[in-house]
């Protein structure tokens, strides 16, 4: 991948994870013991390590990723390949529930179902004709984001890879 394709994607990259993260703090009248789950349910969760290597490579993917943090709530993590890239992104304090509530956010938001939980498949607003797409789920009281990105316009599906990826993740982490 060449530097002006990095580039690229770390914008697109960038623009997706403030669009999910609601470029804001925490969503307003949370349950306590709902929070006190995620503290507990995701804190020790690393994106980097969320994929083993032979996952990785199976899915065309290098490792070890790049950790990377656009938003102090959702910290993720990078990994590049072909013909996707994805970044792995947990945030502690947002649900599939509350990221499909964010008017203005999706131009497409399918809610799903991944390992018996709540999920979803989403393109943000801003990234339509960037081949960007979030597979996302709840996990230990809050969620888990891979965002896809197709580089050279193949006409592959990145939103069916983002929900291949979790499904093969989701089993490994609390509900």
């Amino acid at each position: 991948m060449n530097v002006l394709s990095r580039a690229v994607f770390a914008a697109c990259a960038s623009a997706v994870a403030l669009t999910v993260a609601g470029c804001g703090g925490p969503t307003q009248g949370g349950d306590p013991a709902s929070e006190a789950q995620s503290q507990k349910g995701l804190a020790a969760v690393d994106p980097c390590e969320l994929l083993a290597p032979e996952q990785l490579k199976s899915f065309g993917f290098n490792g070890p990723g790049e950790p990377t943090s656009i938003v102090p709530s959702q910290p993720g993590c990078a990994f590049k390949g072909e013909p996707f890239s994805i970044t792995v992104f947990k945030n502690e304090e947002e649900t599939v529930e509350s990221l499909g509530r964010q008017e203005g956010t999706w131009a497409k938001f399918d809610r799903l179902e991944v390992d018996g939980r709540p999920a979803a498949s989403g393109i943000s607003s801003g990234s339509t004709r960037a081949r960007i797409c979030s597979a996302m789920f709840n996990a230990g009281g809050g969620v888990i984001i891979l965002t896809v990105q197709e580089f050279r316009d193949q006409g592959l599906d990145e939103c069916a890879e983002g929900l291949k990826v979790a499904e093969a993740v989701a089993p490994k982490l609390p509900k």
